[in-house]
């Protein structure tokens, strides 16, 4: 079964509901859409256009800012919806689809751990592969690893006392 996306005539509805949305052209078109609109426009592409499966959530660093990224499924349709939001680099912050689909839980925890972006009103937004207390985000370009120090080797005694 091919998988394609919106159609022309889905793109002029979602333009007339959300004016301000931008589309890119091409062989996979993607909906760029503003923080304050993400949740109003995944809930009408869930309701209207039948968009029920979240099947990725992601995020790009673009260097000077990043780009979350949302694939949405319609299997009545075998369709796929791409939205994007492109955030401020240095306080990317985004409202949480948890009260959309709930299935976004740890896929915004780990957008959170390791890209450093929040997802305002998320129930639980907290590191889900990092240590608690690892600082930086390591899928950041800017992020540089620092190595650890080697535990130093402490010397339990000599050979001599160790036969006595």
């Amino acid at each position: 079964m091919k998988q394609r996306f919106l159609t022309e005539a889905e793109f002029s509805r979602l333009k007339e509901k959300f004016p301000t949305v931008s589309i890119t052209e091409g062989a996979r078109p993607a909906i760029y859409v503003g923080g304050d609109e993400l949740v109003p426009l995944v809930q009408f592409l869930k309701a209207e256009l039948a968009f029920t499966h979240l099947s990725c959530l992601t995020a790009v660093d673009l260097k000077d800012a990043i780009d979350v990224v949302y694939y949405l499924f319609s299997e009545p349709l075998s369709a796929c919806a791409c939205v994007k939001v492109r955030l401020d680099r240095e306080c990317p912050e985004v409202p949480s689809l948890t009260g959309v689909f709930p299935g976004a839980d740890f896929e915004e925890r780990e957008v959170y751990d390791l890209m450093g972006v929040c997802f305002s009103g998320h129930p639980d937004l907290r590191r889900i592969l990092m240590p608690e207390d690892f600082e930086g985000h390591p899928l950041r370009k800017d992020f540089v690893y620092k190595k650890p120090a080697p535990p130093r080797a402490i010397r339990m005694g000599t050979r001599k006392e160790a036969e006595a």
